[in-house]
């Protein structure tokens, strides 16, 4: 695989980002004056749906403007897949087979034979459109009744769950979503677009298609149920997925029960609640119902970790990706034990992939520390627990921030230097660590380029490999 392929990716990204840019730097695109830094920040946290914002997207920009950062968001979510095949096709150049492993590695697809893309792309693409289709229809008519305006609220509906989904956390609201701490259908909805988008749209189908084979196989319309299980790397992520969740909801509630500026004067089951809809958005998204700068610093600490690890392979999530993250655990486990090998569910993790996870979150680690450390240095007025918490947001496209607690992030603060840092931080978070660093690492080739969860999702093909117990 040629490093060439990785830096036609990220050309594409960046002129994207530029044309988005451009764009919003135009007057009919905003009310109040933005300036060109300003309009290529937003650009960057659109197209890499982190949704970090130093200006207010329902104030400062037009109805056109907001349009263009939707449009920029849902290309950023439709993935490093669709977007390589798109952009490889824009200029005219046909998908060679370097190309299509290239997509086929970097987004995660279990496709043994890279003829097989163009149709994942098709997929994912429908895919997308049918659950924001879902969403709009969700949000569209309540948003309606509640703004009292149908032009307003369906556009605002349609908003909403393209950013959810996407995993953006941008929202037109003028006071965002701080005044539907206590509704019920923003707290479930929301949450459930960014569960799916940041679950990954491959582990979704799966998992969607495995319920249905168990409900079409059960007793009550068959007696004939073949043998049906999920791959090991959608039983990863969902198990990881859903664990994560839990421990996020309790950390929220253990030490935010009390506090007077989140949830001590919030009724119980709106205390469940808001906990899940702030545990889903820690990992992947940054849509808030609370006043962030009024967490608890301990809530905020281990918030960090989860930020970090962020969704599954696939999805419009960042982060280091469960998966990675369930390697990790493993080999821990296996060091423990003193165990030869690493498993998860049964299967033996081939040597080279626990490897890579181990190099994937040694060196998140050296980005985050060296971004935090000039941070530190070209901000020196603001206090480095928030400091770090935006960093891990933007590295992880969560987009979370301890700002003024309404629409703005803690960055809208930061100087030039402060911002460029954080775009950079937004990009390689976006593109992936190691396909980013491999760029400016030098070399021609390189053989194997890719993603740790890659070949968790091709390990089940090796016939000395044990096998799974169905689900």
């Amino acid at each position: 695989m040629q490093i060439q392929s990785i830096k036609v990716l990220l050309a594409g990204y960046l002129g994207v980002i530029l044309l988005g840019t451009l764009i919003l730097s135009m007057p009919p695109m905003y009310h109040t004056n933005v300036s060109f830094l300003e309009a290529l920040f937003t650009s960057v946290s659109a197209m890499t749906c982190t949704g970090l914002a130093i200006k207010n997207t329902g104030l400062d920009f037009t109805t056109y403007g907001q349009i263009v950062i939707c449009v920029l968001i849902q290309l950023g979510g439709f993935g490093h897949m669709s977007m390589a095949g798109i952009l490889f096709l824009l200029i005219g150049k046909r998908l060679s087979a370097a190309e299509k492993d290239l997509i086929n590695v970097v987004d995660n697809l279990n496709n043994n034979s890279v003829q097989g893309i163009d149709k994942a792309i098709l997929k994912a693409i429908v895919f997308v459109l049918i659950v924001e289709l879902i969403g709009a229809s969700l949000l569209c008519p309540y948003f309606v009744w509640q703004l009292g305006d149908l032009k307003e609220g369906m556009w605002v509906g349609i908003f909403h769950a393209i950013s959810a989904f996407n995993n953006s956390g941008f929202t037109i609201l003028k006071d965002g979503l701080l005044p539907y701490q206590a509704d019920i259908v923003v707290n479930l909805v929301i949450p459930m677009l960014i569960i799916i988008g940041g679950f990954g749209y491959l582990s979704s189908l799966e998992f969607s298609h495995f319920c249905y084979a168990k409900v079409r196989y059960s007793r009550l319309f068959t007696h004939k149920a073949p043998r049906m299980r999920l791959s090991l790397n959608t039983r990863i992520v969902f198990v990881m997925s859903v664990l994560l969740l839990i421990c996020g909801m309790i950390n929220v509630l253990i030490f935010e029960w009390s506090n007077p500026r989140t949830l001590e004067n919030v009724p119980f089951w709106d205390k469940i609640m808001n906990a899940f809809f702030v545990s889903t958005n820690y990992r992947t998204s940054g849509f808030n119902i609370f006043d962030i700068s009024g967490f608890e610093e301990r809530t905020m600490f281990f918030s960090i970790f989860f930020m970090m690890i962020g969704g599954g392979p696939g999805g419009t999530a960042a982060g280091i990706k469960v998966t990675t993250f369930a390697v990790l655990v493993a080999l821990s486990i296996a060091i423990v034990k003193n165990r030869k090998n690493t498993t998860i569910f049964g299967r033996t993790i081939p040597q080279d992939i626990v490897s890579k996870a181990f190099c994937v979150f040694i060196i998140a680690l050296v980005y985050l520390s060296v971004a935090t450390f000039f941070l530190a240095i070209f901000e020196p007025n603001i206090p480095f627990l928030p400091l770090l918490f935006e960093v891990v947001s933007a590295f992880s496209t969560v987009g979370l921030s301890m700002g003024d607690g309404d629409s703005l992030s803690l960055c809208a603060d930061f100087n030039t230097i402060g911002l460029l840092i954080i775009m950079i931080l937004m990009i390689s978070g976006k593109i992936g660590i190691l396909a980013f660093t491999l760029i400016f690492m030098g070399g021609t080739r390189t053989k194997h380029v890719q993603y740790v969860q890659e070949k968790v999702l091709r390990i089940n093909h090796g016939k000395k490999l044990r096998s799974a117990r169905a689900w």
